[in-house]
């Protein structure tokens, strides 16, 4: 009884240091998983479903951007899959199409420098479009496990293409208070996807850490402090060329393709919750029309992430 009595308190104290110690180390890697539905918005159009995850792992050096005293670097590697279909999905004839059935299956390698109020990526995406994006099987599997009445039908859906394109994106935080911080974004990509520029501001509001620590912008929280707020975003993006909508850019596509709205306003308003390791996102997107036939689009997206 004497060793129980004095063996058990022990093994307790030092399975709470363990633990005390685990969450008290510097987290270095996260898992992001994220699910976006037109469905959360009651919507079945255009941009109608996307499936992404990411890793994400703090870096000593890159022979492609600059280690510095002041900066961290970070890696991300995604990979996703996406769907697009016209507001008409259930119809046969492309005269009623406001743009084409689509597919995008992609995979992403990025390099981020994140400094105290600023952070700069660099990323190559390259994917496959047609039916070997496995989009259209996707989305039909989908309505009929759920019992959707519309059958999507995927009359001549973009043909396969291999795509790819470079991205560039530079956030700043240009002014912050206790509660409340200002962030401003540049983001563009230049390939044989997508070629656009957009800008865009966001306002954050609750408990923030501070930038280099922040989930807000898609950065590895080393120190695991907990965050719980609000955001609002709205930006303009130029489109100058969208593989999935006007087809190739170099040539002329056999199948139904059809012309792009090039000014696309955008909003965004989300919630973000995260308590040591573990991240929560829920997030409502709204663009205006990316075609002239098409209308404005909202679209919802749930995101969890695990950083260790």
């Amino acid at each position: 009884m004497t060793v129980r009595f004095f063996t058990w308190p022990k093994i307790t104290v030092l399975l709470v240091l363990s633990v005390n110690f685990t969450y008290a180390q510097e987290l270095n890697e996260q898992l992001t998983f994220t699910l976006s539905n037109d469905k959360f918005a009651d919507n079945d159009k255009y941009f109608t479903n996307g499936l992404y995850v990411d890793y994400q792992k703090g870096l000593a050096k890159s022979f492609v951007l600059p280690k510095t005293a002041y900066n961290k670097l970070q890696l991300r590697l995604g990979l996703g899959h996406e769907i697009y279909s016209p507001a008409s999905l259930s119809s046969i004839n492309t005269a009623e199409f406001d743009r084409p059935f689509a597919g995008w299956l992609y995979g992403l390698l990025e390099i981020a420098s994140i400094k105290e109020k600023s952070k700069f990526s660099l990323a190559l995406e390259t994917g496959i479009t047609g039916e070997e994006s496995l989009a259209g099987s996707l989305q039909i599997g989908l309505h009929e496990f759920f019992g959707i009445d519309s059958r999507p039908t995927w009359v001549e859906e973009l043909e396969f293409k291999w795509l790819f394109n470079l991205k560039m994106k530079h956030i700043v935080s240009w002014w912050s208070h206790d509660h409340s911080t200002f962030q401003y974004t540049l983001d563009t990509s230049i390939g044989t996807k997508d070629i656009y520029l957009e800008n865009s501001l966001h306002y954050f509001f609750g408990r923030l850490n501070p930038f280099q620590n922040s989930s807000r912008t898609g950065i590895v929280n080393a120190i695991a402090a907990k965050e719980f707020f609000g955001y609002l975003s709205i930006g303009h993006r130029y489109v100058a060329h969208n593989t999935l909508i006007q087809g190739s850019i170099f040539s002329d596509d056999p199948l139904f393709t059809t012309t792009i709205t090039k000014h696309i306003l955008k909003s965004e308003i989300g919630a973000v919750l995260q308590s040591k390791q573990n991240t929560f996102k829920i997030i409502y997107n709204f663009n205006t029309q990316e075609t002239p036939l098409s209308t404005g689009h909202i679209y919802g997206s749930l995101v969890y992430a695990r950083s260790f």
